[in-house]
């Protein structure tokens, strides 16, 4: 039985048939696979669900990772800041040493310099006396036309040096 509505036919017979076989292959693929295929969902959910409680557990170790890394990063920021003011404060220290121990030594070299420049002069003034002296008694030879003995012109010399010196 066709029925023809214009240029299309409908044949119910094998419309009937083919659903006849729909339901039939329908209920065969239910009854021997419908169970199997479920489990194997349902197995499959299972991993899919395994896999992303994993995923988040691994997630939140990471970033409990991530934590305490930065976290110790942050340390390590503030020992190298730590040392880097320690090590300011101890150069600091040996440049305020060096300056000292350079002071010192400055100072040492000035009171020997000091020193040596008052051993000069007392050499100097010992030399000026005993030239005086020479030139006294030469001047004194000269004046009194005769020699006095060499001891008794330079006590006498040296004795006008004193009083001299004494009135300065």
């Amino acid at each position: 039985m066709i029925e023809y509505a214009g240029l299309v036919g409908i044949d119910l017979m094998g419309l009937l048939a083919t659903v006849v076989n729909f339901i039939i292959f329908f209920l065969i693929l239910k009854h021997f696979f419908y169970e199997k295929v479920k489990d194997i969902l349902a197995k499959r959910q299972d991993d899919i669900s395994a896999e992303i409680a994993g995923a988040s557990e691994k997630n939140a170790e990471a970033a409990k990772l991530k934590l305490e890394y930065e976290g110790l990063l942050a340390d390590i920021r503030l020992k190298e800041r730590e040392i880097i003011r320690d090590a300011n404060v101890e150069a600091q220290a040996q440049k305020h040493e060096i300056i000292e121990k350079a002071h010192e030594d400055a100072k040492l070299v000035i009171e020997k310099a000091m020193q040596e420049i008052e051993l000069e002069k007392r050499k100097a003034m010992n030399e000026v006396k005993s030239n005086i002296v020479d030139l006294s008694l030469f001047a004194a030879e000269k004046i009194i036309h005769e020699s006095m003995d060499q001891k008794q012109h330079e006590k006498m010399i040296l004795d006008f040096i004193d009083k001299v010196g004494e009135a300065k």
